[in-house]
């Protein structure tokens, strides 16, 4: 922090003009010197009104600055007259390019010349004057090292001093009723930072709130105000709780309460000074240097307030020289002046005679600063004044170079320990506080300021402004004139006390003190001081400050920073409310308990800047827009579905194959390859293709059924899900081979392959051999403002070496609605040629809409287009092809088809109308497309009737999507990472997106047939699922796989919901809340499962995933849904009922509850009744209840702090829990019995029972004995506390049912880390032997996560004979062998990330009670200790290491591929597995399972930032390169991340090709390695500049505005990054890991 000198703005003087002549050739007029014109003028800028008067001047007099000089009297600022247009300032000799440009006119007429205000920028002064001419002035310094600006105007400037207030009501009647805060950069990014919070403190007496004011003054950058603004008030407030706590009830001694704040300050300076440089010296990595060590050399100065509502005492902490002055009435009527701070200096005589007395024998202070650089002499940070010689010397050499100074001796010279004043606060005489950094005090006296708030009271007063804030001061002080201020005891000098007065600062500005230059225009009291520090009424010197770019306006101002807190007895409704009209229109209100913020959006620094994609997600949440009515809602397969099976036996597979797809009309969805569709799949949009090899078109994916596949159903295609937002921008990739697709080869292949065998795969058939394939790169956009208009691009390349002739075929159509019976034909849509390439469509819910196709560019030699051909048939099955019927009409489904491959001209109808249509693009001239280049199809579906698309503009609104969708997810994950986890992740996003789908299903008209067809067999009913028939589905799902599994799973989609909380948390609390709707739920309370059977039983998670979302929601935007976690904490009373009555009839709280989703897993098949005969008591189901019990504990305490009636339902699931945790080891309340638990294998197992004390353990190590980790909880002693019901029923039940607390509560009476109970089924002996077998690499602990059962098993195998039936259980990595459950998932060794996932959270909960108390040994064997935090992100990081590219290039679920691993067109893109080989980590079962394997982004999101890859490319410069330079190098298009290969194309592609029909033949260019594909990807990785991304010229004033919103973003954004840095740096710090605050309810949400 150096001074910023106060420069002498002032006009004066004698300046040199220079005639320009002039010339009839207007813009190309050059400059030319003519003879030199001397005048006088004297213009002082602190009056608009001083007479102009001549003074002498000799030109070429030096000007020193006054930076550093502070003798200097004032600089002079001249004014200077120029003509003509591109104007760059230098000296003399000036040139200029004239560009057309128009501001402000001198004149009248047609000839008027446009002027404008500029300030130009020397060395050592500033001059203002005006500019005449046209074109943007050039901001380039001259080789005299002066540069010319437009100086802002009024309006601009007020703008700009606006742009970063806040005001706040406080209305809850405990003495404070506003604050009004304000920033005023001068360093880029503002060095400075602020803090606000209210604390409400409950105890045996009344409520009272801690409020918390702060202002951080940073120096040599802003890494440490950051860490201050984020931490200091909760250490400080950790610390004072403690002291109140100790004095029980009581009031702390005043002393003590100063100490409690002076140890906080201490104790982060510690934290930040020298637990980081140790922790750095034991890594010796310099990543994590730049992280650690940033808040530890940079510095910041400190002012705390600390405000008890109770005592209505103010406490003011300093350290450094901010300032806060008290303003309040006297007795005579006018306000005083009490500064409740003293500036700590080194020219305060008192601090520099403390220094001197701490090193004696040296000279500490020198020339008013430590050691002679440093002016504060008490600051956080500055740990180069902190350190001792050998710690310096020994970061030097490794780190940053940065030796000791000469005169460091015995540090440390600087301390943080803060000065602690306390002042009796008189609300009801409406006293006030100001606080801010020591910017402001350099240009206003302490009485300046406190006349300021004085005289803005009386103008707010006499106001119509807020009525509610007004009528508190016309209670106090009514509407006076000018308001007085007591004179100040101490002269215009320097204070003794160090306190400086800016007097002499003023007179060399040449601004007089008269009280007659501050004026009141603001309605944020912030603004008005800065305003009036600037220079008030003098609006010149107002607009040349602000005009000042950085780092040039260090030289004349510091960053400011600016808290005006009101006291006073105001309304009382214990809310928070934004103060609109005293705040910036960028800002809204800060998130908290209190105050409910309505925005969609990421928040980063309490900042809120909504990209696009947010906007439109807030404009769909509110209604506004339906940006969500059309969506990639289209399914991969809808035949063989149980919805489209009406079979007598329920064989789905057989009733509707494959092969009858193309042909027969589906009754319940559609399916198609990249399909798009409305919220109800009555209009849908796919492609399909044909390489002239084929035997049919390939209009959907192909797989195999469950009974052709030797491991059940699986897709043989290669595809890829690429990019999605919801959904402005879609991206998928289809790899189509230019071979004859092998449908027989992978049939006849897999059906002599027995379950020991590995599946068949496409990429085994050799058909991409040579690069013998297309990548067919499709994309879908949304116009700006209209969610109706769809933009297609489809982009094919031939990647293979030779021609090849493909055949694009878009499709569009109408689901089937007409032909059951249920619908009136004049319902019945229709799609007709309208105009050549235009089709119309009509329905009469849809409207009508068209479907405009633009020619592409064409292959061949001639040179031609390639125009559609549009193709028109009716969506109805093929009566005659099927079944041998007839008809009803000629034209059906398959009638394009039959068209394009067969050759059957009267396939199509000829009137060119019908229910379904299609655009044939036939590239196949000479050959086809060449080898390495593409053919282009566009079209658009919109409400217009347009018949001409604009192929340029219709590209670039793609291109602009496309940087939207990397804004929006860089949003979402900004923190620096490897570009490959970055790459994974976005794909992963990607996928949950692309897997949602229209879900269509009633029971009714399912079970009983239509009325227009032949009725379903009788005994179909019985089948399946005749228990549901409240049943009616018609909504959008998220599935778990686009293609396996089109329809949903309850489990799955919980876990799903996780991911997509982080993208749109809107969708996900819809899925969640869906589940428990009255058309979902039975009305027993069971949640249906999935549709093979609704009612079978999935693990309860719901509560779980509901209560994730409430907090993800919260902590990443900033609001807290509560309608929506009670309104699903209601139902799911009813699912926990149905669970406790049908699962555990005996009433044991030992349950049964069948296979759990986990399939296989067992001895028996557990669905089904035990061969052995007696009851399975699943230690898995007695674990999952427990979870689910302790989740809707959390969720009723997060609500009672809301509503206390939930207080009594949250001891109901307490005791409940307490109970099963007791009936896990105890079954029959006996001590000798044996129970689920095994002592002496230190594991738990199902257990067969008899009825009594009859049990069998099945001694199987699998998931079953890990799940009862899940059942964990801590509680804050805070929440209790807040909490007396609940807290009263806890006391008794542990003194009244000492039987039961005995055995399982040890928690109780034991507190943990942060004082936490703990409720846990397992105890800590159980836990650490559970880890042991868990942690093992020989059991559980696979190097890519935990296993599913343990490896173990592969030597030593369970089995039983039963009724001369062998079952056995045996280790299985890969594959399953087992025919269970349909033999296409394993649960017999592989990895799962879902039941991971819990895992992890399970130990991040443990840790949050044991802290660093519990150690393990991690892996078993290796000898390293770890405690549970680092345990779980251990698992974390093997479990990313199956997706990331290892050492050797290869990424584990590509099981050893060479094409997917290396080859350039393969190995960014990446398929999500249902699951993974628990020994080499390959990807196996479905492989779009982007359902819960898409929690990998989350994980990545967590701990991605320092996931240990053995391969990080590079680091983001938005993540690091502020560490050193202070620049945030992203570019505000878009995401500054290095481009992802999802993102980007070869920068040797061409670019995409436009048809000669939308431009000019001389305009045309289909290659032009200057133009790459619309890309431009540099060498560095950065983004090129866009139109619509960055200014130029040209560009509109919304444009301009929403630029400079992005900016201020990006500001904040680089704050952000910065608090989650120092965050991760400090936890490594202090204990290695975080406080799960996603996990528990707490008192301070």
């Amino acid at each position: 922090m150096h001074r910023a000198a106060v420069k002498a703005l002032r006009t004066t003087l004698q300046c040199t003009a220079w005639g320009l002549r002039s010339s009839r050739r207007g813009p190309s007029t050059a400059l030319s010197k003519l003879t030199k014109q001397n005048f006088s003028t004297s213009r002082h800028l602190s009056s608009s009104t001083s007479p102009i008067r001549p003074r002498p001047h000799v030109l070429g007099e030096p000007l020193r600055s006054s930076m550093y000089i502070r003798r200097t009297s004032f600089a002079l600022v001249s004014v200077l007259v120029g003509y003509g247009a591109w104007y760059s300032y230098n000296g003399t000799n000036t040139d200029a390019v004239v560009r057309s440009y128009s501001k402000a006119r001198t004149a009248t007429g047609a000839d008027a010349v446009p002027t404008r205000s500029v300030l130009v920028i020397g060395a050592d002064e500033l001059h203002t004057g005006t500019f005449v001419g046209e074109g943007p002035i050039s901001k380039a310094t001259g080789s005299d090292g002066q540069m010319v600006v437009e100086m802002l105007s009024p309006d601009q400037a007020t703008q700009k001093l606006r742009k970063m207030e806040e005001s706040y009501f406080v209305n809850r009647g405990r003495g404070v009723v506003r604050y009004d805060v304000n920033q005023l950069p001068s360093n880029s990014p503002i060095e400075d930072d602020h803090v606000e919070k209210i604390v409400e403190m409950k105890g045996a007496g009344a409520a009272r709130d801690w409020m918390f004011w702060g202002v951080f003054d940073g120096h040599s950058g802003w890494a440490t105000s950051a860490k201050l603004r984020q931490a200091l008030v909760s250490v400080v407030g950790g610390e004072l709780n403690e002291t109140y706590k100790a004095a029980n009830g009581m009031a702390p001694a005043p002393e003590a309460v100063d100490a409690a704040i002076k140890a906080g300050f201490l104790r982060l300076d510690d934290e930040i000074v020298h637990h980081s440089v140790q922790k750095v010296l034991q890594a010796k990595n310099k990543m994590l240097a730049a992280e650690m060590l940033a808040p530890a050399y940079s510095g910041s100065c400190a002012l705390l307030s600390f405000y008890d509502s109770d005592s209505k005492l103010l406490r003011v902490a300093c350290t450094g020289d901010s300032r806060a002055v008290l303003g309040r009435k006297s007795a005579s009527g006018k306000w005083t002046a009490t500064p409740l701070s003293v500036d700590q200096t080194g020219s305060n005589p008192d601090e520099a005679a403390r220094v001197r007395k701490q090193h004696p024998g040296e000279e500490p202070v020198r020339n008013g600063r430590i050691l002679g650089g440093l002016e504060p002499s008490r600051a956080f940070g500055d740990a180069s004044y902190k350190w001792t010689r050998e710690i310096v010397e020994s970061l030097s050499p490794q780190f940053f170079g940065r030796p000791p100074k000469l005169l460091l001796k015995t540090p440390p010279y600087v301390t943080a320990e803060p000065v602690v004043t306390t002042t009796k606060i008189e609300p009801e005489k409406g006293d006030f506080v100001v606080m801010a950094t020591d910017g402001l005090w350099e240009m206003l006296t302490n009485e300046e300021v406190v006349g300021l708030v004085g005289k803005w009271i009386e103008s707010q007063a006499s106001s119509t402004g807020n009525q509610q804030f007004n009528s508190v001061w016309n209670r106090l002080f009514g509407s006076k004139g000018e308001l007085p201020v007591e004179e100040s005891k101490h002269s215009q000098a320097d204070d003794p006390d160090g306190q400086r007065s800016p007097e002499a600062l003023l007179r060399r500005r040449g601004l007089s003190p008269a009280k007659d230059r501050f004026v009141v225009q603001d309605k944020n009291v912030a603004t008005h001081i800065v305003r009036n520090a600037l220079g008030g009424s003098n609006q010149e010197q107002v607009s040349a400050l602000l005009t000042l770019p950085s780092p040039t306006s260090r030289r004349y101002r510091d960053d400011l920073t600016v808290q005006v807190i009101f006291f006073g007895n105001g309304e009382k409704n214990g809310e928070i409310v934004l103060n609109k009209e005293a705040t910036a229109d960028s800002k809204t209100a800060l998130p908290s308990r209190d105050l409910r913020t309505a925005v969609t959006m990421v928040v980063f620094d309490h900042h809120e800047y909504l990209t696009e994609e947010e906007k439109r997600l807030k404009e769909d949440r509110n209604r506004v827009k339906y940006w969500k009515k059309w969506g990639p809602y289209v399914a991969e397969r809808q035949w063989a579905t149980v919805r489209e099976d009406y079979s007598a036996d329920g064989d789905a597979w057989s009733h509707f194959p494959h092969d009858h797809a193309r042909s027969r009309t589906y009754r319940w969805g559609e399916d198609g390859i990249a399909g798009v569709c409305d919220t109800h799949g009555l209009q849908n949009i796919a492609f399909a293709f044909w390489n002239e090899k084929d035997p049919f078109l390939k209009e959907r994916l192909f797989g195999l059924s469950n009974p052709q596949g030797n491991h059940g159903e699986s897709i043989k295609e290669a595809h890829f899900h690429l990019d999605n937002t919801p959904h402005s921008y879609m991206k998928y990739l289809y790899k189509y081979p230019q071979r004859a697709f092998p449908y027989e080869d992978l049939l006849k292949e897999n059906a002599k392959r027995t379950k020991e065998d590995s599946e068949y795969q496409i990429l085994d058939t050799g058909v991409f051999d040579d690069d013998r394939y297309w990548d067919i790169f499709i994309e879908t956009a949304k116009e700006d403002d209209d969610p109706d208009e769809l933009l297609f691009r489809v982009t094919a390349w031939n990647r293979g070496p030779e021609p090849a002739p493909l055949h694009i075929i878009p499709h569009v159509w109408f689901r089937n609605t007409w032909s059951w019976g249920r619908e009136s034909q004049d319902k019945k849509p229709s799609l007709g040629y309208h105009d050549e390439n235009l089709v119309k469509s009509n329905h009469h819910s849809l409207g009508d809409r068209y479907f405009l196709l633009s020619p592409s560019p064409g292959v061949g030699p001639s040179g031609q287009d390639v125009q559609p051909e549009l193709l028109f048939t009716e969506n109805d099955t093929n009566v005659d092809l099927l079944y041998g019927g007839k008809n009803e009409q000629p034209y059906v489904k398959d009638a394009f088809h039959r068209y394009i491959v067969d050759g059957e001209k009267g396939a199509v109808n000829p009137a060119k109308t019908g229910t379904k249509s299609a655009a044939w693009y036939s590239f196949n001239e000479a050959g086809g497309v060449n080898p390495g280049e593409c053919a282009v199809v566009r079209f658009r579906i919109s409400k217009r009737g347009d018949n001409f698309l604009d192929e340029e503009e219709f590209d670039d609104m793609i291109e602009k999507k496309r940087e939207e969708a990397d804004g929006f997810y860089y949003h979402i994950s900004p923190l620096p990472m490897a570009d490959d986890l970055r790459n994974i992740q976005r794909q992963a996003f990607a996928g949950m997106m692309w897997c949602k789908q229209h879900y269509l299903f009633i029971w009714e008209e399912w079970a009983n047939g239509d009325p227009s067809q032949p009725p379903p067999p009788a005994c179909r009913k019985g089948i399946r699922n005749s228990a549901w028939r409240h049943l009616h589905c018609d909504d959008i799902l998220s599935m778990p796989d686009s293609w396996e599994y089109p329809f949903f799973a309850a489990w799955d989609t919980s876990f799903h919901c996780i991911t997509l909380a982080m993208i749109d948390p809107d969708f996900a609390k819809k899925q969640l809340d869906l589940f428990t709707r009255e058309w979902y739920c039975h009305p027993n309370g069971q949640l249906p499962a999935y549709e093979w059977n609704f009612g079978d039983v999935n693990p309860p998670v719901h509560a779980w995933a509901t209560f994730r979302v409430f907090k993800i929601e919260r902590k990443l935007y900033g609001r807290q849904d509560l309608d929506f976690l009670e309104r699903v904490f209601q139902k799911l009373l009813m699912n926990f009922t149905w669970w406790v009555n049908r699962k555990d009839v005996d009433g044991k709280n030992v349950f049964e509850g069948g296979f759990l989703g986990l399939d296989n897993i067992g001895l028996f098949n557990r669905s089904e009744p035990l061969p052995t005969g007696g009851t399975l008591e699943q230690a898995d189901s007695t674990g999952w209840m427990a979870f689910y019990c302790l989740n809707m504990l959390n969720i009723a305490l997060e609500l009672a702090k809301h509503r206390r009636i939930y207080e009594d339902i949250a001891t109901k699931f307490f005791e409940h829990f307490i109970l099963i945790s007791d009936a896990m080891t105890w079954r029959m309340g006996q001590k000798d019995e044996q129970s689920l638990w095994n002592e002496q294998d230190g594991f738990y197992y199902d257990a067969i029972s008899w009825g009594g004390p009859w049990i069998q353990q099945l001694p199987v190590r699998s998931l079953v004995g890990l799940i009862p980790l899940y059942a964990t909880l801590t509680l804050e002693p805070e929440l209790i506390n807040r909490l007396p019901s609940f807290k009263r029923r806890v006391e008794w039940f542990i003194n009244n049912r000492s039987d039961v607390a005995e055995r399982t509560m040890h928690s109780i009476a034991k507190r943990g880390k942060g004082n936490r109970i703990l409720l846990s089924l397992v105890s800590k002996d159980r836990l650490v032997k559970i880890l042991e077998r868990m942690l093992d690499e020989d059991e559980f602990f696979s190097p890519h996560g935990i296993r599913s059962l343990s490896k173990y098993h592969k030597d030593h195998p369970y089995s039983m004979e039963v009724n001369g039936q062998m079952f056995r259980v045996g280790y299985v990595p890969g594959d399953s062998d087992s025919g269970l459950f349909g033999g296409n998932s394993n649960w017999r060794g592989p990895i799962w990330l879902c039941v991971n996932f819990l895992l992890v959270e399970s130990l991040q909960r443990f840790y949050l009670y044991f802290g660093q108390e519990l150690q393990v040994e991690c892996p078993v064997g290796s000898g390293d200790m770890m405690h549970l935090g680092h345990v779980s992100e251990e698992i974390q990081h093997r479990l990313q290491h199956l997706f990331a590219r290892g050492d050797d290039g290869r990424r584990s679920i590509n099981g050893g591929s060479d094409i997917l691993d290396f080859d350039p067109n393969w190995r960014d893109y990446l398929w999500f597995y249902e699951f993974f080989d628990g020994d080499n980590g390959r990807g196996l079962g479905a492989t779009h399972q982007c359902g819960w394997t898409g929690l990998i982004a989350r994980m990545i999101h967590d701990t991605g930032i320092n996931c240990r890859l053995p391969q990080t490319p590079r680091t983001p410069s938005v993540g690091m390169s502020h560490y050193f330079d202070d620049i945030l190098h992203r570019h505000v298009g878009g995401a500054q991340t290095p481009r992802s290969p999802v993102m980007s194309m070869s920068p040797n592609m061409p670019r995409l090709r436009r048809s000669s029909t939308t431009r000019s033949i001389a305009a045309r260019s289909d290659f032009d390695t200057n133009d790459l594909n619309g890309y431009d990807d540099e060498a560095d990785g950065s983004f090129p500049a866009r139109k619509g991304s960055v200014a130029y010229p040209g560009m509109s004033a919304g444009d301009a505005d929403r630029l400079r919103e992005r900016q201020e973003a990006d500001s904040h954004l680089h704050t952000y990054i910065t608090q989650k840095l120092e965050k991760v740096r400090l936890e490594q710090a202090a204990d290695g890991y975080g406080e799960g605050e996603e996990f528990e309810a707490h008192a301070s949400d």
